[in-house]
């Protein structure tokens, strides 16, 4: 989930595609952090998605793919090859060009999603004005988009299994974006509703598909409640700035009270 006009840089930076599906180039190994302590160590743990995957909004980022120490994979150990503006294309293309990484991973998490539906432009058009024309254009469009996420992320699933036979394979859901209080705007609180039902039906899309390729879904809203913006403390980046990347993605305490939990215990299962 992103700024809808930075997607198309992050990824011209870091993909080469030819005619084939899988022709995809990557620059640079990813941005490695100590391992958490409460991370699984005899593991080969390989961490794929878009920017949640990667850690944009979580601190300093390392350019094509904006990725951060912050990022859930990196805490948990494991290799981080999230990349900001990825779809599940991307990231089969990814994987396939870590073939060897992939057939030897015991563990495997993806977040990815939201890049296929359209979020950035729902962003781009709502957050100027969410009563407008081109805020309603984009919801339904992404509406669209939704009825045919479950077959990709279920195609994903089967192909990266087909990497990783042995691997154990979780896909995550995305936050709730905005906590709703009574102090907020009409305006905001208009926003958050667009943007938390956006949230809920695409987590349903997301896990439906994995569920039908067998794979497990980790659901993060609860972990992320009484944080959205909005709230005291937020663990979502969002200061009104559509320039900047980090907007609608998690902090660094989000990523690690949010994600880094709740996928350290889906892999613990």
């Amino acid at each position: 989930m992103k700024p809808h006009h930075t997607r198309s840089r992050a990824l011209t930076a870091v993909v080469s595609l030819t005619a084939t599906l899988f022709a995809f180039g990557l620059s640079g190994a990813p941005a490695q952090a100590a391992p958490d302590s409460a991370a699984k160590q005899a593991v080969a743990y390989v961490g794929l998605g878009d920017s949640y995957a990667a850690g944009t909004g979580g601190g300093p980022e390392a350019p094509p793919c904006l990725q951060s120490a912050a990022a859930y994979p990196t805490l948990l150990g494991g290799t981080n090859l999230g990349c900001f503006g990825a779809t599940t294309t991307d990231v089969a293309v990814i994987a396939t060009n870590n073939t060897a990484l992939l057939g030897s991973a015991s563990e495997i998490s993806v977040t990815v999603g939201g890049n296929d539906v359209g979020t950035g432009a729902v962003t781009a058009a709502c957050v100027p004005d969410p009563l407008g024309a081109a805020c309603a254009g984009a919801v339904a469009n992404t509406q669209i988009a939704l009825t045919q996420l479950p077959a990709k992320i279920a195609g994903l699933v089967a192909y990266l299994r087909s990497l990783a036979p042995t691997a154990d394979i979780v896909v995550t859901g995305y936050p709730r974006l905005f906590t709703v209080t009574s102090t907020m705007p009409p305006q905001q609180q208009l926003l958050a509703a667009t943007f938390n039902s956006m949230a809920d039906a695409l987590n349903a899309a997301i896990a439906a598909g994995t569920r039908a390729a067998g794979g497990r879904f980790v659901d993060v809203t609860q972990r992320f409640i009484d944080h959205g913006v909005g709230s005291d403390k937020p663990w979502i980046n969002f200061d009104g700035n559509l320039q900047n990347p980090d907007n609608f993605h998690p902090n660094a305490a989000g990523y690690n009270n949010g994600y880094r939990t709740a996928v350290n215990a889906a892999l613990k299962k």
